[in-house]
């Protein structure tokens, strides 16, 4: 009987690459925004950018303590990428929140 192929990755780049599929999901989101509703949507996104990247310890630690209570692979991959990976993946999407929310706000002002 063949065994199960068990693929072991390196936790950073895990979070790298969520990271990058995330800000891949932000940029298109930022695209396609209409100008006109730019100003209220950028300042959202930098608020709460700001509000994770204060966060972002706190949100790791609580995202790993809630990982026994979702289904398998989802509490696998916080368990694989670890506490450090989960604050680092919290501070890194805080960044890129706050990063394009000033995108937005620079934009809709230069319009003005």
């Amino acid at each position: 009987m063949p065994m199960p192929m068990k693929v072991v990755t390196n936790p950073r780049c895990l979070v790298v690459f969520l990271l990058v599929l995330v800000s891949s999901g932000v940029t298109y989101l930022v695209l396609v925004v209409p100008s006109g509703s730019s100003k209220f949507l950028g300042g959202c996104l930098v608020a709460f950018g700001i509000l994770t990247v204060l966060l972002h310890r706190l949100s790791g630690r609580q995202s790993l303590k809630w990982a026994g209570t979702i289904p398998a692979f989802g509490a696998d991959l916080w368990e694989h990428i670890g506490e450090q990976g989960a604050q680092v993946l919290y501070l890194g999407i805080g960044v890129i929140l706050t990063a394009a929310g000033s995108f937005l706000l620079i934009k809709s002002f230069e319009g003005m």
